[in-house]
């Protein structure tokens, strides 16, 4: 019994390739320069620039969650909590979008 509660509660250790940490850090600094673009040149587009901006902010925390959090090694009921969660923030930012365009 207490070498079956053991197994349980023991942590594993995942190891992530450089490859991969490389290849994350790349995408993260490509996204950052695609938000400052949007936000230089895009100024005129209002509110799209903003959606851009955030849509790209929303792709970069799923990136860092998924790869530097490991959230990929977790069990699923954590995807679905996040799945639960960015569907609320989508929800609330269509909202927003909504409310500035009727004003």
């Amino acid at each position: 019994m207490e070498e079956n509660k053991n197994k349980n509660n023991e942590h594993q250790e995942h190891i992530s390739s450089y490859k991969e940490h490389f290849g994350t850090w790349s995408a993260l600094i490509l996204l950052t320069l695609m938000t400052v673009l949007v936000s230089v040149f895009g100024a005129d587009l209002r509110t799209l620039s903003v959606a851009t901006a955030m849509i790209i902010a929303t792709v970069k925390v799923l990136a860092v969650g998924y790869y530097f959090m490991h959230l990929k090694y977790e069990p699923k009921i954590y995807r679905t909590l996040i799945i639960i969660v960015m569907a609320l923030f989508v929800f609330f930012l269509v909202m927003v979008i909504l409310d500035y365009l009727t004003r």
